[in-house]
């Protein structure tokens, strides 16, 4: 399955399907109809006859609009663009490279912090739960074709969207918590890479252990997103419904859409 669910990307990495997850009443995600990935600046045409063979039709872009202007994705003409900022300012440090992070306060537990209060604000922060309920309307809103999803890294704004995703369809939150771990394999190469740089140029322990929480995932920021959305709604269903407007018939119809 984990073969199954790689995308054949070369200009990218972290592209996959989301389908072939179980849900609690032995349903599965479909294959084939909602894909998850990170940016796509570097595309070559290879890459783009990929998403066309996966009947990809639409691509939600979560990045800032400085990301975005400074990385624009590389689309064809059968592609519709969809830009859907999920933060107003990217927190994320996504796209940092090894000699950004050396100038970040090098405090041990400064990205930890600085990513905890991101996952929070990207469930209670009101401009964020509107790019949430605007990304729900898409998936609903009966379009052919397939969609796919993604930021910079495909790591943290992808994978809080991939998880209420799932949540809204019935997976449960082990299987929610292993797909958003996926990332790291996926970005594995890329992560020594930039941590190698900085072990050249002597980086200190604390710098490196800074860098690491940014690149990388870790399952207590997905959990203080949950946390905050039982603090800001009483439980994930009712931010679900509360929040993000999801009422039993969209449920429903979601459920029909993307599940077998």
């Amino acid at each position: 399955m984990f073969e199954k669910r790689i995308l054949n990307i070369k200009g990218g990495s972290n592209f996959r399907d989301l389908g072939g997850y179980p849900t609690v009443d032995n349903r599965q995600v479909r294959w084939g109809r909602l894909f998850r990935g990170a940016k796509m600046a570097d595309f070559s045409a290879h890459d783009l006859k990929v998403l066309k063979h996966h009947k990809i039709a639409r691509v939600i872009d979560f990045r800032s609009l400085d990301e975005r202007l400074n990385d624009p994705d590389a689309y064809s003409d059968s592609i519709e663009e969809i830009e859907l900022p999920l933060l107003n300012e990217d927190t994320t440090n996504s796209t940092a490279d090894a000699n950004d992070f050396q100038h970040e306060p090098h405090e041990f537990g400064f990205a930890y912090e600085r990513m905890m209060a991101t996952y929070r604000n990207m469930v209670v922060d009101e401009f964020s739960q509107q790019t949430l309920q605007a990304f729900f309307g898409y998936l609903l809103d009966g379009s052919q074709g397939a969609l796919l999803f993604h930021c910079t890294k495909g790591k943290d704004r992808t994978g809080l969207a991939s998880a209420l995703f799932l949540s809204a369809v019935g997976v449960d939150k082990e299987t929610i918590f292993q797909d958003y771990a996926l990332t790291d394999q996926f970005n594995q190469p890329e992560n020594e890479a930039q941590l190698a740089k900085m072990l050249d140029r002597g980086a200190s322990e604390a710098d490196i252990d800074n860098a690491k929480h940014f690149i990388m995932t870790d399952p207590d920021y997905l959990a203080n997103a949950f946390a905050a959305m039982n603090e800001v709604a009483g439980s994930l269903q009712a931010y679900l419904t509360q929040i993000i407007g999801l009422n039993q018939d969209s449920l429903a119809e979601l459920k029909q859409r993307y599940l077998r």
